[in-house]
Formats: C-alpha cells, sequence, structure tokens
C-alpha cells in the first residue's frame, strides 16, 4: 500500500478571493499568511470544512471506491485542538428545504492506530506532522476545525488514501487552452501554471504539459514556451478549431498523453483544480474510467457562486443546468454540490474546464467546426459520456447573465443546434423549429430586425449543407454578423442620437425615461397578455392612423413583447436590465415584408430538404470530425 495524495488543503487565497476568505477558511481572527514557511498563523478557531478544504466523502467514495482516507496537518505553536466534522448524506439530500446552520462531529475513533477524529496539540516550537484517519460512512462532506489556546501555525495540509500501488492508473494530462488576445487572463494563467506545477511534489509531476492555442498570434511564443507549456500560433478559428488543434497537440504528443483538459481563455484559475482533476483520474474504478470531468464556472463578479457545472439538454433544444446557482460561502451549498445528480439523459459539460480522455476522441473525433457555440454541447451529445464534478475542480469567468449577442446567441447558436441534431439525433427537431420560429416573429414584433436577419440567416445557412461547413470562413461569418447586434449607448447618447437622426420624434425622445417595470417583471403573464402575444405581427399590419410616437420600454434580448404600451407605438427604447444602456428602434415596413419573405422561403426550402439534409450531415460527420479534415482546414498540412 502507498500514500496517495487526494487535495492539498489550500492556505493562501488569491487577490481576487481576498474578500471572500470563507472560500478557504472560516476564522474568528484574521489569520495571516507567512510566505516564507508556507504557513499559515492563526489564533481562535480556523474552520477548513469550506468549498475548497473540505473533503467530498460522496464524491471520493463513489468514483473511487475508497471508503476511508487521512486528513495530514502540520503544526506549531500554541496548543489546539482538532475535531473532524461533518455533513452527513441524509443531511444534504434533504437540502434546501431542511435548513443546515452547522455541521455534525464524527463521534467515533478508528483505524488500528486510534487516532480518531479528535486530537489535542500540546503546542511545539517546531512544526509536528499530525494525521486523523477517517471512514466515510455516510458522509457527504467533512472537514475539521481547529480551536487555538493562543496562536498556531498550520502548513502542508492535505488528504490522502493509502491504495494498492497496482490499482493506480497511469494518467499523463494534457491541458489545452484557446484563446483570442486575451493576455490579460493567459499569461497569469500560464505563470501561476509555471510557478504551481513546474517543481511541484504532487502525483501530477511529470506527467503533465499545457498547450496555448493562439489564434489571436499575439503572443510571444517563444518567451513563454518551455518544457512544461508550448504555445502554438494558429489562424483565428474559433474556439472549436482552437480546441481541435490542443486536441492533435495531445494526441500526437509523444508523451502519450491519456486525457485532454480544454479550458477557456478569459478565466482565473487555481492550478490546485489541475492537481485534483489528475488525482481523480488516477483512482477512479472501472464504472468512472471513460467518463469526462467537468469543472464548475463560477462567476468573477461574485467569486463564491457556482453558476454551473454540468448541464444537459432539453427536448425542446433549450439548456438547463443540472444545478442552480449555488453560494459557496455556504456550507448548505456546499454539501448540496456533492449531492445533487449531474449522470442525467443528454448532459454535456461546457469547456471553460473539460477533461475528456484521448481514447473517447480517437474514437468519437474531434469537434465540428462550426467556429464558436454548441461546439461543447455537440460534443457531449456524440460522445454521451458520464460526467464527474467536485467542489473545488472549477474556475472563474465572467457571468453570462443579462449578456446577448444576436450574432452568437441567435445566428450561431440555431445554426449549430440545428446541424447538432441532424448529426446526433438529440431534442425534437418539429420543437426546436416551432421555437425558432416563434423567435423570429417575436423579434419582427419587437422590431429587433437585425435579429431576425440573423435568424433567417442560421437557417439558410443550415440548409446549405455541410459543404457550407468544409469552406465558410467562420471568422469573416462572425464579424459580418457582429455588425448586426444591436449597439448599446448610455440611455442618453442613444436618445440624443435618434433625435439627431429622426428629428420629427426628438421631442418625446428626449423626455423618455425607460419603465424599469417592464425590464424586471418575471411574474407569469396573463392569459389576456398571451393572446394578444398570440396575434401575429402587431404594429406592422396596423395603419398610420392607429400607431403612436411615444417610445415605449423593451428589453434588448430576445425576450417577447410583453407590455401593453409597446403594442402600439413605432418607437421602441431597447434597453438593458439596469436601464442605463439602450438602443432605439424605429418601425421599418419595407424591411419586415423582406425579412417575412425570406422567413417563407426558407422554411419551405427546409419542409423539403429536412430529411435529406440529415443524412448529408450525418454521411459528413467522420469526415468533419477527422483528424485529416482539421490539419488541412488548419493549414497543418
Amino acid at each position: 500500500m502507498v500514500a496517495f495524495k487526494l487535495a492539498n488543503i489550500l492556505l493562501e487565497i488569491d487577490d481576487f478571493l481576498s474578500s471572500y476568505p470563507e472560500m478557504l477558511y472560516r476564522a474568528s481572527d484574521v489569520p495571516v499568511h507567512e510566505a516564507s514557511e508556507s504557513a499559515l498563523s492563526f489564533s481562535g478557531s480556523l474552520d477548513l470544512m469550506t468549498y475548497f478544504n473540505g473533503f467530498s466523502c460522496s464524491k471520493w467514495g463513489k468514483y473511487t471506491g475508497l471508503d476511508r482516507a487521512y486528513l495530514h496537518v502540520e503544526l506549531a505553536g500554541d496548543a489546539c485542538d482538532i475535531e473532524m466534522m461533518g455533513v452527513s448524506l441524509d443531511a444534504a439530500k434533504s437540502l434546501p428545504m431542511t435548513p443546515l446552520t452547522e455541521p455534525e462531529p464524527l463521534d467515533h475513533t478508528l483505524g488500528p492506530s486510534e487516532t480518531g477524529v479528535r486530537f489535542h496539540f500540546a503546542g511545539s516550537d517546531a512544526f509536528t506532522p499530525i494525521e486523523l484517519e477517517f471512514t466515510f460512512d455516510t458522509w457527504a462532506v467533512v472537514g475539521p476545525i481547529l480551536k487555538s489556546s493562543g496562536t498556531t501555525r498550520i502548513r502542508n495540509a492535505y488528504w490522502y488514501a493509502q491504495v494498492d500501488e497496482d490499482a493506480i492508473r497511469s494518467v499523463r494530462l494534457a491541458l489545452a487552452t484557446t484563446t483570442f488576445k486575451k493576455e490579460a487572463y493567459v499569461i497569469p494563467n500560464i505563470q501561476a501554471i509555471k510557478d504551481s506545477l513546474g517543481a511541484c511534489s504532487d502525483p501530477i509531476a511529470g506527467k503533465f504539459h499545457m498547450f496555448v492555442v493562439d489564434n489571436g498570434r499575439t503572443l510571444p511564443a517563444v518567451e513563454l514556451s518551455d518544457e512544461l507549456v508550448t504555445v502554438i500560433p494558429n489562424n483565428n478559428v474559433g474556439g472549436a478549431g482552437g480546441f481541435a488543434r490542443g486536441m492533435i497537440s495531445a494526441l500526437e504528443d509523444e508523451s502519450s498523453f491519456s486525457h485532454v483538459l480544454l479550458m477557456d481563455d478569459d478565466v482565473r484559475m487555481s492550478p490546485e483544480s489541475i492537481k485534483r482533476t489528475f488525482n481523480l483520474l488516477s483512482l477512479v474504478s472501472d464504472t468512472y474510467r471513460d467518463a469526462f470531468i467537468n469543472g464548475a464556472m463560477l462567476k468573477l463578479s461574485e467569486p463564491d457562486v457556482q453558476y454551473e457545472d454540468v448541464a444537459h439538454v432539453l427536448n425542446n433544444g433549450q439548456f438547463d443546468r443540472c444545478k442552480g446557482s449555488l453560494r459557496m460561502t455556504s456550507l448548505a451549498d456546499i454539501a448540496l454540490n456533492e449531492t445533487v445528480d449531474v449522470e442525467v439523459p443528454n448532459a454535456y459539460g461546457a469547456w471553460w474546464y473539460s477533461c475528456i480522455p484521448l481514447e473517447m476522441v480517437r474514437k468519437k473525433g474531434l469537434p465540428l467546426p462550426v467556429f464558436v457555440r454548441c461546439d461543447d454541447v455537440e460534443y457531449g451529445m456524440r460522445c454521451d459520456p458520464i460526467y464527474m464534478c467536485m467542489n473545488g475542480i472549477c474556475v472563474w469567468h465572467e457571468a453570462f447573465d443579462g449578456r446577448y449577442r444576436a450574432s452568437v446567441d441567435a445566428y450561431q447558436y440555431i445554426r449549430n443546434f440545428m446541424i447538432m441534431m441532424a448529426c446526433d439525433d438529440k431534442s425534437n427537431e418539429t420543437i426546436f423549429f416551432l421555437r425558432t420560429e416563434r423567435m423570429f416573429i417575436v423579434a419582427l414584433r419587437a422590431m429587433a430586425y437585425d435579429l431576425a436577419d440573423l435568424i433567417v440567416s442560421a437557417l439558410e445557412d443550415y440548409l446549405k449543407g455541410p459543404d457550407f461547413l468544409c469552406t465558410a470562413n467562420g471568422e469573416e461569418i462572425l464579424k459580418a454578423n457582429s455588425v448586426k447586434n444591436e449597439k448599446l449607448l448610455p440611455l442618453a447618447d442613444a436618445l440624443r442620437e435618434a433625435a439627431v437622426n429622426h428629428p420629427e420624434f426628438a421631442d418625446k425622445l428626449l423626455k423618455f425615461s425607460p419603465d424599469m417595470k417592464v425590464l424586471h417583471d418575471t411574474r407569469p403573464s396573463p392569459i389576456i397578455m398571451k393572446m394578444i402575444r398570440a396575434i401575429p405581427y402587431n404594429r406592422h399590419q396596423l395603419p398610420d392612423a392607429l400607431l403612436r410616437d411615444d417610445p415605449a420600454t423593451v428589453f434588448y434580448g430576445p425576450g417577447p413583447a410583453a407590455s401593453r404600451d409597446q403594442v402600439g407605438t413605432r418607437i421602441l427604447v431597447a434597453c438593458d436590465r439596469e436601464g442605463e444602456h439602450a438602443h432605439v428602434r424605429f418601425m421599418d415596413r419595407d424591411r419586415y415584408r423582406s425579412l417575412r419573405a425570406r422567413w417563407k422561403k426558407a422554411k419551405r426550402a427546409y419542409g423539403k430538404k429536412r430529411s435529406a439534409l440529415h443524412r448529408e450531415y450525418k454521411s459528413a460527420m467522420p469526415k468533419l470530425t477527422s483528424v485529416s479534415f482539421w490539419k488541412s482546414y488548419l493549414g497543418m498540412s
């Protein structure tokens, strides 16, 4: 048997977590990190049952078959009591209905040494190693609480297990990150990995390499590359193309990597997450041998809020998170996060942090050449893997709340999702098409003509078949479509600009203020409003005599016209949720008629070609996802 480290206990807080120390520890007094000895000096109590430092009995037991583990700490200074505390599976599974205010003590001793789950450190000038053994039993998460009689220092703290050496899997991990002019993120991430993984003594040492695929060709490749990191200048082929290049690098490297970890460039990350990923892969049972590991996305603006880890595709084509947002400074949410089942049908893991066995890449191929959006979703549908996730395996990313870019969230989503359905037979295509048509109708009603244009364009380009994917320039398409994204200006500037361009409405525009009730009304619609929305093409079918010149407020994203005031006006002020930025829309009957005609034509063509398109896309899938195709597409051969 050998001691195999499972996870380090983090004692130094990253700068962006400085206001959220409870992600690492809860302390009665403010601890001081001593960099010279990598130690944390504390007085009073130090609670380590947190998102990063608690131990997930439920996940380690489920994924590896382990039934016990050890806590190792080194203490110096004044006397200190250590007690292991936990949240039981029963308590965790009853959340959030049953309140959880504090953990329970582990009240039994274990192991031949009878060290147990309580320990009194008598104090010492020199650091003294201490180990506590515990069984997983019925615990969801456990962690130690230390109580000092004066000032105690802690260092070199970690969780480990005693395992049969033959049970340790041979793992070599490649990290592939795709970047496009995100130096502010990617360079610090490269340095953090070099500092933490370059000379560490953890199991990952010597079995890891980072490939940085630079789609912007703006990184100093020679300067940043070394034995741990390789920067690869690449054409701008989007996230799908960048990750495909990273996968190819991992497949063909002489190091014989077993897994590739895909990670976004615009994230803050902790190298400890990578270490835990490696450790978990090294011990997984046969049941989870081919599973993917997906790291959670936490919000950069609120670093203790977990937005998503694993999601799934609904039958109507919408995406849904397996868990709602969780606050990872809450003990209840930390426990709940480890008990919600993510092994659900049609699951996928977003590529902000997704670890994939390379054997699956050999079997299922590389991503589809869709540039951006739905590449990770499609890959999840195609591979249909089991997903694993765990507290402390994560990245921090800008939140998606309130951010809408029609070029991506309409055109790329609709076109690529339809390709995915043709290739993988996931979701109900009829329902998805009806949703798309409704989105188009709503866009016209709200006079979002550029959005409606992008919706039609997505269908038209899907109808061109797989040959279009082989030859289309994704970068140029995205640039051209990005011009059609509504440009939100500060409200006063948007109104002044609209008044200059439409002086006949200047008086009403300059007096306008947004109706915040419209922007924030999330209540279910009354039946009368549902009936109004069911009447097709409201304002465009009214004569000018029945239209008003008074502007009305509408949300700039793809929402239905929800207010009676919006129905009869020829001017809509599309605002963000805060009402601080806006774009002013004016009714255009000619454009309305042109877009309707395009939609009807594309819809007829879709009805005729639907089955044939399925066959074409399915037939082209092996080619479009092959290494040979991607090498040609990327200009590698």
